[in-house]
């Protein structure tokens, strides 16, 4: 199956290819930064002290403070992204497709610092919203290819790809697993379990088993 929509990185691969090793060394440790502290209490001099850069090498990568960690976040989704495709093993039941897929970014998880600052900054927002619309549009095509082979039951797959969305971004954030007491990969596990389950042809779905 060809994939195609996927947000274009603010900083191309073309553009990294272009970057010194310390530069994407810096890049590396502004996202590690970033997730273990958030973003939004820093300021350039302060970010250049932290990862023990010059501000100039900051501004090489990016002209503010804020278009920098929007690079940063960008190319962590794309990480993320990208981790998740090559999970896909193409000669799997369809099924099995979908739970590689969504189990297959689940690494790259953001945490709690960092998802407090997100809240507040409605570019970012707009970021995380482009890929994880992505991710929508990869369920969705993996579902509509099982219900046309006929694996699947005859469900719309524009729902089925909204709801495994959703709730993979929700349970994608530190502290519910911190509520649930349960490892992240066992959240989204159990959530897939929940929504797939009914999807292959032979099993009831939930309405059908609730009724």
């Amino acid at each position: 199956m060809e994939i195609t929509g996927a947000p274009r990185p603010l900083l191309s691969r073309t553009a990294e290819g272009r970057l010194g090793p310390r530069h994407r060394e810096v890049l590396d440790q502004l996202e590690d930064l970033f997730m273990e502290s958030g973003f939004s209490a820093f300021t350039i001099a302060d970010l250049a002290r932290e990862v023990g850069c010059s501000r100039r090498t900051l501004y090489e990568l990016a002209p503010s403070k804020n278009q920098l960690v929007l690079i940063v976040l960008d190319r962590r989704l794309h990480q993320m992204g990208r981790a998740a495709l090559d999970s896909i093993d193409a000669t799997a039941p369809l099924i099995d497709q979908l739970r590689q897929y969504i189990e297959g970014g689940v690494e790259y998880q953001m945490f709690a610092p960092m998802l407090d600052d997100l809240a507040d900054d409605a570019p970012a927002r707009r970021l995380i919203d482009r890929h994880y619309r992505f991710v929508m549009t990869v369920v969705r095509q993996l579902v509509a290819e099982g219900v046309e082979r006929g694996e699947f039951v005859n469900v719309d797959p524009a729902i089925v790809g909204a709801v495994v969305t959703g709730s993979s971004l929700y349970l994608m954030q530190s502290e519910i697993a911190e509520d649930t007491g349960l490892p992240m990969s066992t959240l989204v596990g159990g959530m897939l379990d929940l929504i797939l389950g009914g999807l292959p042809l032979g099993t009831k779905t939930l309405h059908e088993a609730t009724s």
